[in-house]
């Protein structure tokens, strides 16, 4: 799915708050976000699973597609920040 397909779609889930789009979003991202995981921490990944699909649509309802941030690069810093707060145990 390309970015700008995906921006639509974060901006309809944050209208809407339909779990069906915000799944799709999901279903997108996983990638970005498990490649991520395997950076990080291995041995924590099923923890950083569990808490990244809780955060998510928190996390996604903060991306701005005027602010000029890939997608990717989004995901990848607010995972990233999120992941090493949940691995301190601050999260």
């Amino acid at each position: 799915m390309e970015e700008k397909d995906l921006g639509k779609l974060i901006e309809q889930y944050r209208h809407t708050g339909d779990q069906q789009i915000l799944e799709a979003v999901r279903d997108a991202c996983r990638p970005v976000v498990e490649a991520l995981i395997s950076e990080l921490a291995e041995d924590s990944a099923d923890l950083l699973r569990a808490k990244g699909r809780d955060r998510f649509p928190f996390i996604i309802g903060k991306y701005q597609t005027a602010a000029g941030l890939s997608l990717e690069t989004f995901l990848r810093n607010t995972y990233r920040f999120y992941f090493q707060q949940v691995l301190k145990g601050e999260a």
